[in-house]
């Protein structure tokens, strides 16, 4: 009885292991495509690579971090949010200030620096663990475990450089402001370069 269950337990195994080599392969093949388009932010790319080396692992989306103008009326849903303009990169005062003073929407306008975002899958608990643990001994510790499937456990991390004001209540300096922006996405290439370093 117990040898049946043994080749169970093992025939199971198996079958989840085959799941996730099956599933990785697959986004892996995603992520050379977008990577082929230039749909991929220059900037994380090579962390994204560095994480992939690892077989119990794979990334699934990320961003670089950004800076955006992002019209949200923040009474209602989620789903009244547009990007108006945004920059994966720093910016200058002056595209802001021309891009404010040329918004003509309804809803309100946010001001926000965004941190970078990864989504990876983990064959396993363990190697999520273990994916965690890793970003938070770099000082990343925003993020955890978002779901778990027969085949993964999906994980989700986040810089730590943040900021989202409503523009019509702002009345001080652009210069000032995007000089703000403009350190916080250089915080935020600091933290991506530190990940790059680590063994995943």
């Amino acid at each position: 009885m117990a040898h049946g269950t043994w080749r169970e337990d093992s025939g199971k195994f198996c079958e989840g292991l085959n799941m996730w080599k099956d599933f990785r392969k697959t986004r892996m093949q995603v992520l050379n495509k977008v990577v082929k388009e230039k749909k991929v932010d220059e900037k994380i790319l090579k962390l994204l690579q560095k994480i992939n080396e690892n077989p119990d692992l794979v990334t699934i989306s990320s961003c670089f971090g950004r800076v955006v103008l992002l019209s949200f009326d923040v009474m209602k849903t989620k789903k009244t949010s547009r990007f108006y303009k945004k920059w994966h990169r720093r910016v200058n005062a002056e595209e802001v200030e021309l891009a404010v003073s040329a918004y003509a929407g309804k809803l309100p306008l946010w001001f926000r620096v965004e941190p970078f975002i990864l989504h990876v899958a983990a064959r396993d608990m363990k190697t999520a663990a273990d994916f965690l643990t890793k970003m938070r001994k770099t000082g990343v510790r925003r993020g955890g475990i978002q779901g778990i499937q027969k085949d993964r456990v999906n994980v989700e991390v986040q810089g730590t450089t943040a900021l989202y004001m409503p523009v019509d209540v702002f009345e001080g300096s652009w210069n000032e402001l995007v000089r703000v922006a403009n350190r916080m996405m250089e915080l935020n290439e600091k933290q991506i370069r530190k990940l790059i370093r680590v063994k995943w």
